[in-house]
C-alpha cells in the first residue's frame, strides 16, 4: 500500500514538475515576443527622429530611394544562398501583387511619410501611422467584404478619435485669419496619403505572400519600389538632385544608422515578436511607436509634449490594442 501511495505521490510530482517547466518556458517566450514587439516599436520612433534630422537637407524622394537601396543590400546579403532558386519560385500573380504592393506601399506611401514627417514633425506622423490597421480593415471590409466585430469597431472609433484628438488643434496663425498654415494643412494631407497608400500596400502584400517566404516578398516589393522611384526621377530630371545631397559624409551615416534601425532591425523584432508571442499582442505592441517618440522628443530633441498629446497617444495605442484582440487573434 505505502509503494503505491509513493508512486501516486511521484507521478503526481513529476506533473507537477512538467507543467510549471512548460509555464515558465511559455511565459518566457511570450516574454520574449513582447519585449522585441517593443524594440521594434522603440527602433520605428528613433528612425523617425533620424528620418527627419535630415529631411531639411534632401528630399522625401531621395530618402526612400537611399532608404530602399540600403535595405536591398542587406536582403541580398541574406538571401544569397538561396537568392535564384527563391525568386525562381515567384508565380505570375504573386509577382503582379507584390509589385503593386510595392508601388503604392513603399515608392508612394514611404514618400508621403517622409513628406508628412518634414512638416508635422516625428510625433503627429508616428501618430497618424497608428491609423494603417484601422484603414487597412475599413478597406478590407469595403472591398474584400471581411466581418468585423463590434468590439473592433469601437478599438476603431477610439483610436480614430485618439489621434483626432491630437491633430485636431490650431496651427499658427495665417495672415489675421485663424485657419490651419499650409505647411500643417499639407503634412496633414500627406499624412492621411500615408496611411491610405500603406493600408493598400498590406491589401495588395496579403494577396501576394500567399506561398511566398517573407524576405523575397519584401524584397520583390522593395525591388519595384525602387524601379518606381527612379523611372519617377527619370521623367521629373530630378534623380540626380535627389541623391546627390547623400555625398556629405555626414548626411549618409544618419541615413544609414535610420535604415538599419528602422527598415532592418524594427522590422526583424517585428518578426520575431510575431514568432514568439500572439498575434494581438505582437501587433498592439509593435503599434506603441507614438508613446516611444513622446519621451524622445523630450529628451533628445527637447521639444515640448502637452498632456493632449499624451492621452491622444494613449487612446489611440489602446484602441489597436482593442481591435486586434477583438479579431480573437490570441
Amino acid at each position: 500500500m505505502a509503494g503505491k501511495v509513493s508512486r501516486i505521490i511521484l507521478c503526481y510530482t513529476r506533473q507537477h514538475i512538467f507543467i510549471q517547466d512548460f509555464l515558465i518556458t511559455s511565459f518566457q517566450s511570450h516574454l520574449l515576443g513582447a519585449v522585441a514587439a517593443l524594440l521594434s516599436a522603440f527602433c520605428w520612433a528613433v528612425a523617425a527622429i533620424l528620418f527627419r534630422r535630415i529631411g531639411d537637407r534632401i528630399t522625401a524622394m531621395g530618402i526612400n530611394l537611399a532608404k530602399g537601396l540600403v535595405a536591398m543590400l542587406f536582403m541580398v546579403v541574406l538571401l544569397l544562398p538561396g537568392f535564384y532558386s527563391g525568386l525562381a519560385s515567384l508565380d505570375t500573380n504573386s509577382i503582379a501583387a507584390l509589385a503593386l504592393s510595392g508601388i503604392i506601399g513603399i515608392c508612394f506611401g514611404d514618400t508621403l511619410y517622409f513628406l508628412a514627417l518634414m512638416r508635422l514633425g516625428a510625433r503627429r506622423t508616428l501618430l497618424l501611422g497608428s491609423l494603417i490597421p484601422v484603414t487597412t480593415a475599413l478597406i478590407a471590409v469595403v472591398f474584400l467584404g471581411e466581418q468585423i466585430p463590434i468590439l473592433a469597431w469601437l478599438g476603431m472609433a477610439l483610436a480614430i478619435a485618439g489621434v483626432t484628438y491630437v491633430l485636431w488643434q490650431r496651427a499658427p496663425r495665417e495672415n489675421t485669419q485663424q485657419k490651419p498654415c499650409e505647411k500643417y494643412r499639407s503634412g496633414l494631407f500627406f499624412g492621411l496619403l500615408f496611411v491610405v497608400a500603406n493600408a493598400l500596400g498590406i491589401i495588395a502584400t496579403k494577396v501576394g505572400v500567399a506561398d511566398i517566404p517573407a524576405l523575397e516578398a519584401t524584397f520583390v516589393r522593395q525591388a519595384f519600389a525602387i524601379a518606381g522611384l527612379t523611372f519617377w526621377g527619370l521623367m521629373v530630371r530630378d534623380l540626380l538632385g535627389w541623391v546627390t545631397p547623400l555625398r556629405e559624409g555626414k548626411l549618409l551615416k544618419i541615413l544609414l544608422v535610420a535604415s538599419l534601425i528602422g527598415a532592418l532591425l524594427g522590422t526583424w523584432l517585428s518578426v520575431v515578436a510575431l514568432k514568439y508571442t500572439y498575434v494581438a499582442v505582437a501587433a498592439t505592441l509593435n503599434s506603441t511607436s507614438p508613446l516611444f517618440i513622446l519621451p524622445l522628443a523630450a529628451f533628445w530633441l527637447k521639444e515640448r509634449v502637452n498632456w493632449r498629446e499624451i492621452a491622444g497617444a494613449l487612446a489611440a495605442v489602446t484602441g489597436i490594442g482593442l481591435y486586434f484582440s477583438s479579431l480573437r487573434l490570441l
